[in-house]
């Protein structure tokens, strides 16, 4: 392996795309994970494997080769919480809510806030009061990653930090989660500023060092309000809890810095059991961060091995520690190393030019540059809570005999994939077939209709329009069948004949019209009290 030092530029790339890495190669192998598959083998590549789903009904959801969970998910929430500014208000009103329609595998603390916040709530002011306070999961941990990247180039570690408690807050209460993500942060941190090669060991003997910066406890000035609450609403005293779990964990950096010295005959597997890896509470944020920096610090001559170690450590949460894992390693190594097979990880090339956004002088402008450059590519975009996206793809899957499944497979401008899911019960299924797009309103819309009243600036027609891409049959009796495919949807976008600010209802009975009565356009407009024009765009897509 080369002794090249990668440039900073490198070393946030190779943590980004590594995390995704360690993400989609763990997450078949995750306790929670619902794969259909009961003995995942250990393999170099990624896998296709069914995981059984109950959103929004029970269902064989098919996971392609490369795709990766709410850890990744997450993970660009954050950057594009902070590209988009305001980062604290953007990531709780806008990019947790919206997530809640794609999430893959969120844990349940970030899902229950993210609920919460949909509501106009803080999860320490809502239902989930003490359950927020309880949770100390890795779901910070997996996320902040982008807060380092967009300090690359004015480094501050005490804001940093700070930035990092401010994250954890919005989605967890408990010491175990800030401290695992502080220790985290500072770990990535400190790879980052690595100019020279990094000794074994090094690493771990860096973060005991560095305990003042990532375990100081909050800012009483800065978090007073939310401390006042969180000493009312839990059962432990959160100061002390503090100082318990950050003593516990520099226990844990020593025991790790002693077994590090053991060379050869030292067992991973031995290690992460000490670490907590495979016990209860194997999902905590400081166990997370301490597997990860025991395997950076051990693997650091072998990132490749080091992300796949974890990957399948069968019993821990494979995913995450995998992810995080794989972030120190990039953040150490760059990008040169990553295999070929890995390179097909999801959303590559979003995962490089977002960490270029984070990285530039000015977040906005570029971000923009690179929304207009991809939007050139394709037609279709409407607005949403989080940016622009398009319908890719659309395919339904069944739920037994109650219904079909419909996944929706959408890119945003930036180019992350999102698959959003309707459940449509049997009966209405029928009756969408039977009545020629006449599907229920509610079960097909309601997700975009929930992005178009949470959008700045909403295209209601665009909105109407992207829904109608389902190829609708005629039943027997009927020999006209109006058929939209991606194709039509596309020529109707560009139409700006089509543009007309016309309801989904009134779109839906221009096509009832045209596929059970043979009236000319004319005499269909006139009953309608609509352009003929529309009537006559329309009417390319009945077929006889």
């Amino acid at each position: 392996m080369s002794t090249l030092i990668p440039t900073q530029m490198e070393k946030c790339k190779g943590a980004m795309l590594a995390t995704a890495i360690g993400d989609a190669l763990g997450w078949p192998n995750e306790p929670r994970s619902k794969n259909r598959t009961k003995k995942p083998k250990i393999v170099d590549y990624f896998v296709e494997w069914t995981r059984s789903s109950n959103n929004p009904r029970w269902h064989d959801e098919k996971i392609l080769p490369g795709e990766y969970s709410d850890d990744t998910q997450i993970t660009l929430s954050v950057a594009r919480s902070i590209i988009a500014g305001d980062w604290e208000k953007f990531l709780a009103e806008k990019e947790l809510p919206f997530w809640l329609t794609y999430e893959r595998g969120g844990g349940s603390a970030t899902l229950k806030a993210a609920k919460s916040y949909k509501k106009g709530l803080s999860p320490w002011q809502s239902n989930y009061t003490r359950d927020y306070f309880n949770a100390g999961g890795n779901g910070v941990t997996m996320r902040i990653l982008p807060h380092i990247i967009a300090t690359a180039k004015t480094p501050n570690i005490n804001s940093m930090m700070l930035d990092i408690v401010k994250d954890a807050l919005i989605t967890h209460g408990h010491p175990r989660a800030f401290l695992g993500a502080t220790c985290y942060a500072f770990a990535l941190e400190y790879l980052l500023r690595k100019e020279t090669i990094l000794e074994y060991g090094e690493l771990v003997t860096a973060v005991i060092d560095g305990q003042n910066n990532w375990g100081a406890n909050p800012d009483i000035n800065v978090l007073g309000n939310w401390l006042n609450i969180a000493n009312q609403h839990h059962d432990y005293n959160f100061s002390a809890e503090w100082e318990n779990t950050r003593t516990r964990m520099l226990r844990q950096l020593e025991f790790i810095g002693i077994s590090l010295k053991k060379g050869l005959i030292l067992d991973d597997t031995t290690v992460l059991t000490e670490l907590e890896c495979f016990g209860k509470t194997n999902g905590a944020g400081d166990v997370a961060a301490l597997a990860a920096i025991y395997l950076a610090s051990r693997y650091a001559n072998n990132p490749s091995l080091g992300i796949k170690v974890p990957a399948f450590s069968f019993g821990s949460d494979t995913d995450t520690i995998a992810s995080i894992t794989g972030g120190l390693l990039g953040m150490l190594s760059g990008t040169a190393w990553i295999p070929t097979e890995w390179k097909t990880i999801q959303d590559y090339n979003c995962l490089v030019q977002m960490t270029e956004l984070l990285l530039a002088d000015n977040k906005k402008e570029a971000t923009k540059a690179g929304v207009a450059e991809n939007e050139m590519q394709g037609n279709g975009w409407i607005n949403t809570p989080i940016g622009k996206m398009r319908l890719v793809d659309s395919k339904n899957v069944p739920n037994g005999k109650n219904g079909v499944v419909v996944i929706k497979k959408w890119q945003t401008a930036l180019g992350q994939t999102l698959y959003k899911k309707d459940f449509i019960p049997n009966d209405n299924y029928s009756h969408f077939h039977q009545a020629g797009m006449q599907m229920s309103q509610q079960s097909t819309l309601s997700d975009l209709s929930t992005m178009s009243q949470q959008a700045s600036q909403p295209t209601q027609t665009q909105i109407e329009a992207q829904e109608t891409v389902q190829q609708t049959v005629s039943p027997p009796e009927i020999k006209a069948q109006f058929i939209l495919d991606k194709e039509g949807i596309t020529k109707l976008f560009d139409n700006p004949n089509f543009k007309s600010n016309m309801t989904i209802g009134k779109v839906l009975k221009i096509i009832q019209v045209l596929v059970e009565e043979n009236d000319d356009s004319v005499a269909i407009a006139n009953k309608l009290k609509v352009n003929k024009t529309i009537i006559d765009l329309l009417k390319l897509y009945v077929k006889y």
